[in-house]
């Protein structure tokens, strides 16, 4: 029989500072070795191994063998949501070198929430969503207009296949540098994926951040310049 939930496990397993570094880091959605997280997070192979173990067994992390090596990822959408949630009630932490002052500037300008565009740039997408009332904002529900759904579809995005997938077609995310909404839902995966397909979006090698390419920066101008008012 189900019981209550057991959040002790979930406080456990963030209490370890290389697990949340290693979460941070698949909040990416990419797929990653063993290796790569243990040298990024400056520990040992089997270290890293055992901490994907612990948080494999509370279904986090899910894993992928390929030859000799072994490709994790972050089960699902919910975690890097949970994670860019305790980011905005955390205290914060003061920059200690440049190479810390240089990733976060990287994660301000803009990155991936797991799957969805966030930073500056995420913001100021939704924002101008909203402005342009392809999205309308009500007591923290978000609603997709038939504007809305004409403009994400000319972006080759089939609105209509988005609504009968399982999980919410729009809403919105909480920030952790902006403390503002960026978009979130199936809709928001497919935007962020339409944008790397089309190559408007690049993904930083080794941190969750995404620059804009030529091509990325000409649409995004445009798309700001924009304005339906009179």
């Amino acid at each position: 029989m189900q019981g209550f939930p057991d959040i002790s496990q979930i406080t456990k397993t963030l209490s370890d500072e290389s697990r949340i570094q290693i979460v941070t880091i698949l909040m990416d959605s990419r797929y990653h070795t063993v290796h790569e997280l243990a040298k990024l997070v400056h520990i040992k192979d089997h270290t890293a191994s055992y901490h994907l173990k612990k948080m494999g067994e509370l279904g986090w992390v899910t894993s992928y063998k390929q030859g000799r090596h072994v490709y994790c990822c972050l089960s699902n959408v919910e975690i890097a949501e949970l994670m860019e949630r305790l980011m905005i009630i955390s205290p914060v932490k003061p920059i200690t070198s440049y190479n810390q002052s240089t990733e976060y500037k990287q994660l301000k300008a803009g990155r991936s929430c797991y799957c969805h565009l966030a930073g500056e740039l995420g913001v100021h997408f939704f924002d101008h969503l909203c402005l342009m009332q392809f999205l309308i904002l009500e007591n923290e529900q978000l609603f997709l207009t038939n504007s809305g759904e004409e403009f994400f579809s000319e972006l080759t995005i089939n609105v209509q296949e988005l609504k009968k997938k399982a999980g919410v077609l729009v809403k919105p995310c909480l920030d952790w540098t902006e403390r503002r909404f960026h978009l979130a839902g199936n809709l928001g995966t497919a935007f962020f994926n339409e944008g790397l397909h089309r190559g408007w979006l690049i993904k930083h090698p080794q941190n969750r951040s995404v620059v804009l390419s030529e091509l990325g920066t000409k649409w995004f101008q445009s798309f700001f310049a924009f304005d339906n008012k009179d």
